[in-house]
């Protein structure tokens, strides 16, 4: 719930699993880390099948553990009961239908159509603080534990994929929806997810289930099979877990929205026209402006290129055949515009080109993971344990089309070409004469990604308790390896050497081998582009063509916590309670690629690497997507902290309880310097009924190793350059452009302050009824933000066209040419503010034979703003369903409402989450900022012919049979998600095939889907 105090009411339905002939009555508040009441106790005994003492019962919130103290941070506990009862799929997924997550990274909710960067998994969002963010390595303002332990990365550009801990094994999840640094450290901005281990299970239990969408596709399986036992007369303890999980996922053309190809355009199309010569239309205004709206579109194409293919430029001035599509055979036409849009470079219907629809919508996965632990009681004061977390995670996906796509990707064609048709080698006088050609999907195999992630994570520690004080001290040691490979993409060197054919003897030859260069390129194998598929053309030619990208990042996490907590004497209304401790990690990260763009920074390294080939283009790098830069690097931190709790007033009138807490932590970056945290916070509670708490507190995220030492890494997407080939700035041209992502080594911790009120009702005159409700603010300064490649373009027009440090990150080959790249880093350049409320309302009951209990989780958003850099506008969320490549959404209201009923040995649970309407924006500083006409539009929210999105409920629907069996059960178990089969809203991206058409990140998009299976528990 969103308070400690209401812990006892966190799984209702779970304690109602047994034949039990009333609901416990909820009890009152307790604290964050802090012994329960006897109704958690029965909670958590219906969890565990064993009864426990409540001062096992530890809430994550604060490191002070203390009786009946509440403390002033608000924290969700949900049972691992609940959360899978009505999503079985996995914890996480659960999770990310609370209202406090929004805008989480998942199988379902990820883009994939690079391997650059390893987006998959379950990585956790509170409170959207992890966006808004053109960096697509994911949420990083969330801090992860697990039983208090703080989970290493488990990838190379810092975030954590949950799926790597013991479902099997997991108690309950305590989320800390305030922030948290000054107890838990750096990361606790948006607050703490604790994934806490039941460390006292005895028995077995396991989970056998299956599952698949109504259309047949997203097809699942899972086996688990955990274990507990005691030995050496109770002293020591084994825990043992094994987990595996198989999704077949779907892609995009599964459904049939997939198909449409659906793009918002601008919607006067009447202010685009064909130039003379011109080989797209070009639109007087950009889209999205008030006389140029955004509207949905399908079949839209980019005007750029043919998929069979197409001659895009030529050394002869005025060539005919510049902008003619070559197809089958080498039969030249001419290029078809379809009908306009109000987007320059795009078309409805006719050629252009698409990202193709069969790429994923949920990637491929296939999970290991593994947990064991073992604990041993030394003296009746000491207990020793050693555990450890094995897991790995493999996904396969199909990425972009194999593409020859300008300006990075064209070949040029020279007249000596044995396979150029004969009327357009008559059009080049000469033998240097040439065109350029590029292609997309002409039927070639398209690159297959391949990513396996392992993680291990290991704890050897130490707690006991000395007098009043307990005590505790651990070393953890994590490590994660990811190797990504992508096979079947276009080797650069290979390719330029493959296309440049002469005859030799009436033999195509490639050019390279009658040369100086032929050493270099033994092998060499003359490929066929100009005959639609080049693999079927040139089988030969296409595989020499074609390599392997290959890359392998290693981190890992070093860390020693100790803390001791305790009471340091009596004042009149209680305790004095302290916790003191300190804390040293060590992280390293080496990332190593046959792909890394520094190789090929300068003149030299490029003259040296493409010696012998003619025509390479500026942007080329070694393969076409996927070039990773490699990084290296490591940091130490070493902290200090402090907390303590002091109760003021008890049981006088109007102060029943008053108590205030303060905490503090001193840390040392060895790239930084020293920061420091902290957070006052207190409860009051006049009546027994009621209980008000509040905190105010400093927190900070440092930056991680990828982002300070992240060497070069590629990327690439359409902007609008804004200049023409005269060199002056008008309309420009929606192209792809190549750029270059690399860290900074500058970078400071990110500083937050949060601000939570609160108050939580437990009326005795309503037993079994508890509701709390907190407002939050957050703000967040020198945010890590990098500008896109179309903020800089726009920023270099701004201050004029030269001179600006906007303009210094642009290369161009002339001064009057298209980009080659734009080189992007990330600076402490942004701020984000947010305001909302949490309600979180519980309610258990008697009703008939059976057990009926109710739980509300529900957030209202008041506030999400943020700056993209210092001088530019605000950019306004709230409300708002962000289109675009990442999309993301932001409703004023999200909810989650279960319902469940337990009579015998059945029970029913029906669970509607609930999504509030909103409003269609590209938010300032995105998108968006030019016209046609010169100079810059005032950066105004996008404009759409219609903006609204409606309100969006789902419904989940499971039912369990339990049969007993000995001293354990057997459980049946089936669920249905979107049980109405709600079809998403159609809400495309401003891009051609980037996503299924809806807004991946808030949105059902599989459809009604079927889970059954058995778990027991011996």
């Amino acid at each position: 719930m969103s308070s400690a105090g209401l812990a006892g009411l966190a799984a209702p339905a779970l304690a109602q699993e047994q034949a039990a002939p009333a609901p416990a009555t909820p009890s009152p508040a307790t604290t964050e880390d802090q012994t329960a009441t006897p109704a958690v106790s029965a909670t958590a005994s219906a969890n565990d099948d064993a009864a426990r003492p409540a001062s096992d019962i530890v809430v994550t919130g604060s490191r002070i553990v203390r009786d009946g103290y509440t403390a002033p941070t608000p924290v969700t506990v949900a049972t691992t009961a609940e959360l899978v009862k009505t999503t079985p799929s996995s914890i996480p997924d659960a999770l990310n239908k609370l209202p406090q997550f929004s805008n989480s990274l998942s199988p379902a909710r990820s883009a994939s159509n690079f391997s650059a960067v390893p987006i998959q998994g379950n990585v956790l969002n509170l409170r959207s603080l992890g966006i808004p963010s053109n960096n697509p390595k994911g949420p990083l303002r969330t801090l992860i534990l697990f039983d208090g332990i703080r989970v290493p990365p488990t990838t190379f550009v810092g975030t954590i994929d949950t799926n790597v801990l013991p479902e099997l094994l997991m108690q309950r999840v305590d989320v800390v929806t305030g922030g948290a640094s000054a107890a838990w450290g750096s990361d606790a901005v948006a607050g703490v997810v604790n994934f806490v281990l039941d460390k006292k299970f005895t028995g077995i239990k396991g989970v056998a289930q299956a599952g698949v969408a109504q259309r047949g596709y997203n097809a699942s399986q899972r086996l688990g099979l955990a274990g507990g036992w005691d030995f050496a007369g109770g002293k020591g303890h084994v825990l043992l877990s094994g987990d595996y999980l198989n999704n077949d996922g779907m892609d995009r053309n599964d459904r049939a929205i997939g198909r449409l190809n659906a793009t918002y355009v601008g919607s006067n199309s009447a202010l685009c026209a064909q130039a003379p010569g011109a080989q797209l239309r070009t639109c007087s205004a950009a889209p999205g402006t008030q006389i140029n709206p955004y509207t949905i579109a399908t079949d839209v194409r980019i005007s750029a290129l043919a998929d069979s293919g197409r001659i895009v430029g030529s050394s002869v001035t005025g060539n005919p055949f510049v902008g003619q599509v070559i197809g089958q055979g080498g039969a030249t036409r001419t290029f078809n515009l379809g009908t306009a849009v109000g987007t320059t470079g795009f078309q409805q219907g006719g050629d252009g080109y698409k990202i193709p629809d069969n790429t994923s919508a949920i990637v491929p996965t296939r999970n290991y993971q593994s947990f064991g632990r073992l604990s041993y009681e030394i003296t009746p004061d000491v207990t020793a344990y050693v555990q450890g977390v094995y897991s790995r995670a493999e996904a396969q996906f199909i990425t972009q089309a194999n593409a020859l796509v300008p300006p990075g990707e064209t070949i040029t064609i020279y007249r000596d070409n044995p396979f150029l048709p004969a009327n357009i080698r008559a059009t080049l006088p000469t033998a240097n004469d040439f065109v350029t050609f590029g292609q997309y999907s002409a039927g070639q195999p398209q690159p297959v990604a391949r990513n396996k992630t392992d993680f291990w994570m290991a704890t050897a520690g130490l707690n006991g308790t000395f007098g009043d004080f307990k005590w505790n001290a651990s070393y953890t040691h994590g490590d994660s390896t990811l190797t990504s490979r992508v096979d079947g993409l276009y080797d650069n060197r290979k390719l330029f050497a493959a296309t440049d054919v002469v005859s030799v003897n009436g033999v195509p030859t490639c050019r390279v081998l009658t040369t100086a260069a032929a050493g270099a390129f033994g092998g060499c194998t003359p490929l066929n582009v100009l005959s639609g598929n080049p693999a079927a053309a040139t089988p030969a030619g296409y595989a020499y063509a074609t390599g392997t990208s290959r890359y392998r990042a290693k981190i890992k996490q070093d860390s020693v916590v100790a803390s001791i907590s305790g009471s340091l004497f009596d004042l009149p209304a209680g305790p004095v309670d302290v916790a003191i401790g300190g804390e040293y990690r060590k992280q390293t990260l080496d990332l190593v690629s046959n792909a890394d763009p520094a190789g090929l920074d300068t003149t030299a390294e490029r003259t040296a690497y493409f010696a012998g080939l003619r025509n390479v283009p500026a942007g080329a790098l070694y393969y076409w997507l996927t070039n990773v830069g490699g990084a290296n690097g490591s940091l130490n931190v070493k902290e200090a902290f402090g907390e303590i709790a002091v109760p003021i007033l008890k049981d006088t009138p109007f102060f029943q309880e008053l108590s205030v807490n303060g905490a503090v932590r001193y840390t040392d970056y060895s790239f930084s310097g020293t920061v420091t945290t902290w957070k006052v916070g207190g409860t009051w509670k006049p009546i027994t009924d009621v209980l008000f708490r509040g905190t105010y507190s400093r927190d900070i995220r440092a930056p991680n190793l990828f982002e300070l030492f992240a060497g070069p890494q590629s990327g690439v997407g359409i902007v609008n350059d804004a200049r023409n080939s005269a060199g002056t700035y008008g309309s420009g041209q929606n192209i792809n452009v190549s750029s270059l992502t690399s860290g900074n080594a500058n970078l400071k911790p990110e500083v937050a302050k949060t601000l939570t009120a609160g108050v939580v009702f437990s009326p005795a005159a309503i037993p079994g009824f508890s509701l709390a409700v907190d407002y939050y603010r957050i703000r967040v300064g020198g945010l890590i933000e990098q500008l896109t490649a179309q903020e800089i373009l726009t920023g270099c027009l701004n201050a004029g066209g030269a001179g600006s440090p906007e303009c210094a990150q642009i290369d161009r080959a002339t001064p009057t040419s298209f980009p080659t790249v734009v080189r992007i880093q990330p600076a402490n350049s942004a701020f984000l503010k947010t305001a909302g409320i949490d309600i979180d309302a519980s309610y258990r009951t008697q009703l008939g034979e059976g057990a009926l209990s109710l739980r509300l989780y529900a957030n209202y958003l008041d506030k999400f703003v943020a700056q993209r850099f210092a001088g530019a506008p605000l950019s306004r969320y709230t409300g708002v369903s962000v289109v675009g490549s990442n999309p993301a959404g932001f409703p004023r209201w999200r909810g989650n409402f279960t319902v469940d009923y337990a009579i015998g040995n059945f029970g029913i649970t029906l669970s509607e989450q609930y999504i509030h309407k909103m409003r269609l924006d590209i938010p300032p500083g995105v998108a968006n900022p030019l016209l046609a006409s010169g100079g810059v539009v005032p950066v105004l929210p996008a404009a759409f012919v219609n903006d609204k999105v409606k309100a969006v409920a789902y419904t989940d629907l499971s039912i369990r049979y339990t049969v007993p069996h000995g001293d354990g059960n057997i459980e049946l178990f089936g669920t249905v998600n979107n049980l109405l089969d709600k079809d998403p809203p159609l809400i495309p991206g401003t891009i051609p095939g980037v996503n299924i058409p809806t807004n991946i990140a808030v949105y059902d998009f599989v459809g009604r889907a079927f889970t059954a299976g058995v778990r027991f528990k011996f």
